[in-house]
């Protein structure tokens, strides 16, 4: 577990080289959040996960600590997600059946040859461990980390680090609804809850 730990962190660290690349050294207490996005990226059809992946978990948590801070900056999540919505076209399947089809390869045949083989679902199987994560997306959770300090890791925070990256996706976005570091860094020490 250390060396996989070690490995995380040397990854991180050649992502970005300046002075400005975050503290932590593990993105572990991140790994939910990196899960639930890896299954919208899934559900969407990308093969990465990236942080708009992320910022679409945290706006499907009706009660959860980002959406209220973004609320409290006049941002809803209905907003949030149309913003994000160009950044989420393009997905496609990995496998087209019809193109397949145009070169003699029978999908469904194939399908049922591997199930039979390697049991149900192992089509969908193959590709559960594909996805890669984006550079960006590596050092929003990094950041997120570091805005925790110490603290148990909450979404407030990863919406602080996903904003602390200001090329990412996710912080286009919502600084196209004027949402900026600065603005939600606020909220969130007033307490985004009160």
């Amino acid at each position: 577990m250390r060396l996989l730990s070690r490995r995380r962190a040397a990854s991180l660290a050649s992502i970005v080289k300046c002075d400005a690349v975050p503290r932590a050294k593990t993105i572990r207490p991140a790994e939910p959040y990196l899960i639930a996005g890896a299954e919208e990226a899934r559900r969407l059809g990308h093969g990465f996960v990236g942080t708009e992946h992320i910022l679409l978990v945290l706006l499907r948590k009706p009660d959860g600590q980002a959406r209220l801070v973004l609320e409290q900056l006049g941002v809803s999540a209905a907003d949030a997600e149309t913003a994000i919505g160009p950044c989420l076209a393009g997905g496609t399947p990995k496998i087209d059946p019809e193109a397949l089809a145009t070169i003699g390869i029978d999908f469904e045949a194939v399908r049922r040859r591997l199930e039979q083989t390697f049991g149900p679902g192992a089509l969908e199987r193959s590709h559960a461990s594909c996805l890669g994560v984006a550079p960006r997306a590596k050092l929003a959770l990094a950041y997120a980390l570091d805005r925790a300090g110490g603290k148990p890791l909450g979404d407030e925070h990863i919406l602080l680090g996903m904003l602390s990256v200001p090329d990412s996706l996710a912080a286009r976005a919502l600084g196209e609804l004027g949402v900026s570091l600065e603005a939600a860094q606020a909220v969130v020490e007033r307490g985004a809850g009160s």
